[in-house]
């Protein structure tokens, strides 16, 4: 059985790999490089953050799909997607609370900022959860889930980076408050009809 240290770092190398390594060099190819592509995108910026947040959702949800199934398939305690989880999803909100507190927002602002980033920690380790339960117990609909859940959250974020959306400065956090209470509870949903198939 692998130590809990161990798989943590996996998690920390996964996010690194999965969550930045592989899909920024495609999304920079969709925004940056002189390219139809990026011609295409200028004109069509709403289908940009679809592709962006797609894309993330792929590379991030599918990659630890794969991390699940192959490094850690021996890992069948209830444990390993919690630590797995905690080393993906600090790397993500260490990162959220540097920016919150590199933007000097008002306090109000960055009240619900820290209280949306906290709960996206817990949709994080929801989606992990989600990710877990799709490879244990052959469910490819979860991982499906897990991947639309996730291409939401950084396509809409991503649609009101570029001022898309005509909302007030607060939204991404309100939208993350909102957002990751419904991926944690479809998340819990999951686990627990997972748990009543096993018994």
């Amino acid at each position: 059985m692998m130590k809990k240290y161990k798989i943590f770092l996996i998690g920390v190398l996964s996010l690194l790999i999965f969550g930045l390594l592989l899909p920024q060099p495609i999304q920079a190819f969709m925004v940056l490089l002189e390219s139809p592509i990026k011609d295409f995108f200028l004109r069509h910026s709403l289908l940009l953050c679809v592709a962006v947040g797609i894309t993330q959702g792929l590379f991030e949800e599918g990659g630890y799909y794969l991390v699940f199934k192959t490094m850690l398939k021996k890992e069948k305690s209830k444990e390993t997607p919690i630590v797995f989880g905690l080393g993906r999803s600090s790397i993500h909100t260490i990162f959220d609370f540097v920016t919150i507190f590199a933007t000097h927002m008002s306090i109000f602002g960055c009240l619900i900022a820290v209280v949306g980033r906290i709960l996206s920690f817990g949709a994080l380790m929801g989606l992990t959860l989600i990710d877990y339960k799709s490879v244990t117990n052959k469910r490819v609909v979860y991982l499906a889930l897990s991947i639309v859940f996730h291409a939401i959250m950084n396509g809409v974020l991503y649609a009101n980076e570029l001022e898309l959306l005509n909302v007030n400065n607060n939204f991404d956090s309100i939208f993350m408050i909102c957002f990751s209470c419904v991926v944690i509870i479809i998340s819990v949903l999951i686990c627990k009809n997972s748990l009543s198939e096993e018994a």
